[in-house]
């Protein structure tokens, strides 16, 4: 028995794989596989990113200089002899040919390296533009949730944590390591279960970032989060659930949490002032 219409192909154009159980985009609304359907994916850019969240950035496009394609991309791919854009599929349009093997070889891998190093330098431009305009956008209740949506969406792709955790129950957070020898280190995106105690999350986090944690010591330094919004200390119950912090609205999935050492025998416990505001320069 055959079932003709059971199961839709991809609206990636280089999948079109039959999925059983597509997934449909909430923006462009065409059914995806499991691997395509988030935003960036399939090169589908919330409307909320550009309408609500700060002027909308223009995007230059780039028409392949190859006679009867049509095709246009975001990012200029210059041909390293005619120094032409050409798109992938017409990457080899035959201006090597002529150069010998060994010059050919050496040419490409230059042209790579350059590539390489203007696709890096112009990330961390659109990174810093994306992160100030998601800042000022946390500022603004009306803004507030979009931000935090978007900025979570970030986070899922390159998170670190226990792989063992079901994804379902997967949250993520921005986390600055501890200060060390007077020097902030780059925050690192992690993610821990919703089940799990702030203490068992504090644990985990410290394995990822190879950070000493003797918190099951005494007259030692302990390990304890805290807020990078308003340095709010957030493991005064070491037993609480991170899942019913984040449904009581004391964090949510996506934060940026500080992870500090501190003198645990001191009431309150909190981060020094001039801590936290060298963490919050960290992340500008």
């Amino acid at each position: 028995m055959e079932f003709p219409d059971f199961g839709k192909q991809c609206a990636n154009k280089d999948c079109k794989q039959l999925d059983f159980l597509p997934v449909k985009c909430d923006k462009c609304h065409a059914l995806f596989c499991k691997d395509h359907s988030t935003f960036d994916s399939h090169q589908c850019v919330p409307v909320e990113c550009t309408n609500d969240l700060g002027p909308k950035l223009e995007t230059t496009w780039f028409k392949c200089t190859f006679d009867t394609c049509i095709s246009k991309n975001p990012c200029e791919m210059l041909c390293p002899k005619c120094d032409k854009h050409y798109c992938l599929a017409h990457r080899h349009h035959g201006c090597l040919d002529e150069l010998p093997g060994k010059e050919a070889r050496k040419v490409l891998k230059e042209a790579a390296k350059k590539s390489k190093d203007l696709f890096t330098i112009a990330k961390e431009e659109a990174d810093k533009k994306i992160e100030a305009s998601l800042r000022q956008a946390e500022l603004q209740p009306e803004k507030r949730r979009m931000a935090q949506q978007i900025r979570l969406m970030k986070l899922k792709g390159k998170a670190l944590g226990d792989n063992k955790i079901p994804v379902i129950d997967r949250v993520y957070f921005t986390i600055h390591p501890p200060i060390k020898d007077n020097k902030v280190t780059s925050a690192v995106p992690l993610f821990t279960s919703k089940t799990w105690t702030v203490g068992r999350s504090i644990d985990l986090f410290a394995v990822r970032l190879k950070i000493e944690n003797r918190n099951d010591k005494s007259n030692t330094p302990k390990l304890r989060l805290f807020k990078l919004e308003d340095g709010e200390h957030l493991s005064n119950q070491m037993d609480r659930v991170i899942g019913r912090m984040v449904t009581d609205g004391l964090i949510f999935n996506g934060d940026s949490l500080i992870l500090h050492y501190v003198d645990a025998t001191r009431n309150p416990v909190e981060i020094e002032p001039d801590k936290l505001v060298e963490y919050k320069l960290s992340s500008v």
